[in-house]
C-alpha cells in the first residue's frame, strides 16, 4: 500500500508506492535516504520472528504521512530523541509523543497517520514481531500480553491508550542494541533478548496501576454495584472479554477506580479474577469426565490448549490431564 507525504499546507509532496511490509521487515539490512523533506537512516535487524530497527532522521519541514491499511505487525515504538505524533489503523486516538515515550502498536511501521515535525537528529527505536512469533511469546507471559493477543486474535480493539514513559531498565535495554559489538549469530542472539527484554518491560509496566489499591480509596455504594456490574460484564462472554476501556465504559466507571475498586471487592485484579474463573471452570469440567483436555481448554477461553495445560497445573498443581 502507497504512503502519502503531505506539507502543512495539504500539498502531496511525495507518494511512495510500497510501504514497509512483513517482507521487507524479515531481513538484515542498513538504508539510507536523502530527500527534500527528510534525511534518513535506517538500521535493522531481524531474526525468528523479531524486527530490530534503529531509525535516525533529520526532518527538513513539517510531513504528514497517510498510510494504507496493511497486515498487523505487532510492536513498539521507542521515540528516545524528539517528537512524533502517530494514529493507528482502526483507531480513534492520536498518540503524541514527546521524547522518553513509547507505546505498542498494531503495526507501528505503518500508522494510519503520522506527523513527523522539523527537527534534527529524530531518534526512534521499533521492534516487531510476526503475528504468529507474538502469540506464541504471549502463551507464557503475563496478563497484559496475553490479553493484548487473545483480542488480536479475536480482531478486537487492541490498542493501548496511554504512552508510557521509557524506564531506566527500557533505556538500558535501548542502550544496549545501540553498542551491540557482537557479529553473526551470536548478534543475533543477543539483539532477540533484548527484544524480548524491552516487550516484557513494556506489559509489566502496564500491569503495574493493577497493584493492590490503597486502603485510602472509598467506594460509594453506587460504586459497588458497578463493580460487581463489571464482573458480570467480565464473565458474559469469556471467549470475548472486554477491554478495560471498554468495561469501564460499560460501567460507567474510569479505569483507575475499576482496577483499584475491583481489587478492594474481589481481592483480585480484572483479568486476575477471569482467569481464576476460567481455571475454576475447567477444573469442574474436567471432573465431570465428559470433554477432553483440549476441548475444555477452549470451552474456557484459552485459543490454545498448551497455554491452557501451562496455566491450570501452575494454579492447582496438577496436569489437567491427571484431574480425578
Amino acid at each position: 500500500m502507497a504512503n502519502t507525504f503531505r506539507n502543512n499546507t495539504g500539498d502531496v509532496i511525495f507518494i511512495d508506492e510500497k510501504s514497509m511490509q512483513m517482507e521487507d521487515l524479515m531481513m538484515t539490512t542498513d538504508r539510507k535516504a536523502q530527500t527534500p523533506f527528510w534525511d534518513i537512516s535506517l538500521r535493522q535487524h531481524y531474526y525468528e520472528g523479531i524486527h530490530v530497527a534503529q531509525c535516525t532522521i533529520n526532518v527538513h519541514q513539517d510531513i504528514h504521512v497517510v498510510s494504507g491499511m496493511d497486515a498487523p505487525i505487532p510492536g513498539m515504538v521507542f521515540v528516545q530523541q524528539g517528537k512524533i505524533t502517530a494514529k493507528g489503523h482502526d483507531s480513534s486516538l492520536t498518540h503524541r509523543f514527546a521524547e522518553g515515550q513509547h507505546n505498542f502498536f498494531r503495526n507501528p511501521y505503518n500508522p494510519q497517520t503520522s506527523v513527523f515535525y522539523q527537527q534534527q537528529d529524530l531518534q526512534l527505536l521499533l521492534v516487531g514481531f510476526t503475528p504468529e512469533r507474538f502469540l506464541q511469546l504471549a502463551e507464557d507471559a503475563g496478563p497484559s500480553l496475553y490479553q493484548t493477543a487473545n483480542n488480536m486474535v479475536a480482531g478486537k480493539d487492541w490498542e493501548q491508550l496511554e504512552n508510557l514513559p521509557v524506564t531506566r531498565q527500557m533505556q538500558a535495554a535501548i542502550h544496549d542494541i545501540h553498542t551491540c559489538r557482537f557479529q553473526g549469530r551470536m548478534k543475533d542472539l543477543y539483539l532477540q533478548t533484548k527484544a524480548l527484554e524491552l516487550l516484557l518491560l513494556r506489559f509489566e509496566q502496564q500491569e503495574q496501576p493493577e497493584c493492590p489499591a490503597p486502603k485510602k480509596i472509598k467506594l460509594s455504594d453506587t460504586d459497588i454495584r458497578k463493580i460487581h456490574a463489571a464482573r458480570e460484564c467480565l464473565l458474559a462472554d469469556i471467549h470475548h472479554p472486554p477491554s478495560l476501556g471498554q468495561l469501564a465504559r460499560l460501567t460507567g466507571l474510569n479505569e483507575f477506580k475499576l482496577k483499584a475498586g475491583f481489587r478492594k471487592v474481589f481481592n483480585n485484579s480484572v483479568f486476575g479474577y477471569l482467569r481464576e474463573h476460567r481455571l475454576e471452570m475447567a477444573r469442574q469440567l474436567l471432573k465431570k469426565k465428559e470433554l477432553s483436555v483440549t476441548a475444555v481448554a477452549y470451552e474456557t477461553g484459552y485459543t490454545t490448549v498448551q497455554h491452557f495445560s501451562k496455566e491450570f497445573s501452575k494454579h492447582f498443581g496438577v496436569s489437567p490431564s491427571r484431574m480425578d
